[in-house]
C-alpha cells in the first residue's frame, strides 16, 4: 500500500471508525448525545461539543481546499453550534463533520507518493507535515469532546 493510502486510512479510522482497535473515535465519543447535550457548554471559556464538531469540518474543509491548490477558506474556524431543541440541524453538523473527513481521505487516498513531499505552497508545510497535523489536530479534538462529556457528567464508559 501507499504512504498515502496510510495517511488516509488513518485520517479517516481514527476519526470515523468505531472499531480502529486502539484509539477511541470522535464517531464514538458523540454516539448518543442529544442536540441539547452537543450545545452545552460545561463552564466559561470552554466549547460546545457541537462547536467542535464543526470546527474539524472545517479544518477537514480547509485542508481540502489547500490540497487542491485553493485559498484556505475564510469561514470562521469556529462556527457557533446550531440551536439545542433542533435534532436534525445537529445530526446534520455531525454528518457534515464525518463526510468532510471521507472526502478528504479519498482524495488524500489518491495523491501519489512522491506529491507528498511537496509544500502546499512555497515556505509552507509539505504535504505530508500538514496531514499528520490534522489527525493529531482531529485527535486533540476527539479528546477535547470526552473531556467536555465527562465535565458534563455524560460519561463515556470506555475512557
Amino acid at each position: 500500500m501507499t504512504e498515502a493510502y496510510h495517511l488516509a486510512d488513518a485520517l479517516e479510522g481514527l476519526l470515523a471508525n468505531a472499531e480502529n482497535g486502539w484509539f477511541t473515535s470522535m464517531t464514538v465519543a458523540i454516539a448518543g448525545l442529544t442536540a441539547e447535550q452537543a450545545a452545552m457548554v460545561p463552564a466559561p471559556r470552554f466549547n460546545s461539543i457541537w462547536a467542535v464538531v464543526n470546527h474539524v469540518r472545517v479544518c477537514h474543509d480547509a485542508v481540502l481546499r489547500s490540497l487542491r491548490g485553493l485559498p484556505w477558506a475564510t469561514e470562521d474556524d469556529w462556527p457557533p453550534p446550531g440551536d439545542p431543541a433542533d435534532e436534525p440541524a445537529w445530526q446534520a453538523a455531525y454528518e457534515r463533520a464525518i463526510a468532510s473527513n471521507k472526502e478528504l481521505a479519498a482524495f488524500i487516498a489518491g495523491l501519489a507518493d512522491d506529491a507528498l513531499d511537496q509544500p502546499l505552497a512555497p515556505g509552507e508545510a509539505r504535504r505530508y507535515q500538514f496531514i499528520h497535523g490534522l489527525i493529531a489536530h482531529n485527535g486533540y479534538h476527539t479528546c477535547e469532546i470526552i473531556s467536555i462529556r465527562h465535565m458534563l457528567g455524560l460519561w463515556l464508559e470506555q475512557t
